[in-house]
């Protein structure tokens, strides 16, 4: 599924760069998602938002060395 139509810009491709800890600003201008016409940046954003959301509500599991 696309998020930015004028730059073939994919949800996959999205998730990735918030996944990596790249704000929506960031992953703007890599990738110029709504730098055309707009009407994409409120999906954009919601996209970034939710992947960093899920981020900080993950539990983090300590480090186990091996036996």
């Amino acid at each position: 599924m696309y998020v930015c139509v004028c730059n073939a810009l994919k949800v996959d491709t999205v998730r990735c760069l918030a996944a990596e800890g790249l704000s929506f600003e960031e992953i703007q201008a890599i990738t110029n998602c709504a730098g055309n016409c707009g009407s994409c940046r409120e999906f954009a954003e919601t996209v970034v938002e939710s992947v960093h959301s899920l981020q900080q509500n993950r539990p983090v599991l300590p480090f186990l060395s091996p036996a």
